[in-house]
């Protein structure tokens, strides 16, 4: 199971680049966001034998394996929030996310997509 939400980890994250490179911005935070998220199922399932099952529990399991931490998902949830509801918190002032955040956004999960390929790999 672990594999496959890799392999969907990484479907998403194409996705996410490939609009964005194509000019798009809107979407591309959430389908980033959403390839962590996958990637954080597969590290969760690979590690503990299961999937946490809710996003908080997933990002504070990837937080505790992963060298980036609590800073990249903090980053990746906030440009998430703006992504699908224009703000980084309930009640908060609206934005619009930009291309440099969707930019960021890519780069961030990437990374992250990048170090979960390596701690998998380390514990086959």
């Amino acid at each position: 199971m672990a594999r496959i939400d890799m392999e969907r980890a990484k479907a998403l994250f194409k996705t996410a680049k490939n609009a964005y490179e194509s000019g798009e911005v809107a979407g591309v935070t959430g389908l980033a966001c959403q390839a962590a998220e996958a990637a954080f199922i597969s590290l969760a399932e690979e590690m503990n034998g299961h999937d946490p099952g809710t996003h908080a529990s997933r990002r504070k399991r990837a937080e505790e394996l992963l060298v980036s931490g609590r800073n990249r998902t903090d980053a990746i949830w906030k440009a998430r929030n703006v992504d699908f509801y224009g703000n980084t918190k309930l009640g908060g002032r609206k934005r619009r996310v930009t291309p440099k955040m969707a930019y960021k956004a890519l780069v961030t999960v990437e990374k992250i997509i990048d170090e979960v390929e390596t701690l998998l790999a380390e514990n086959p």
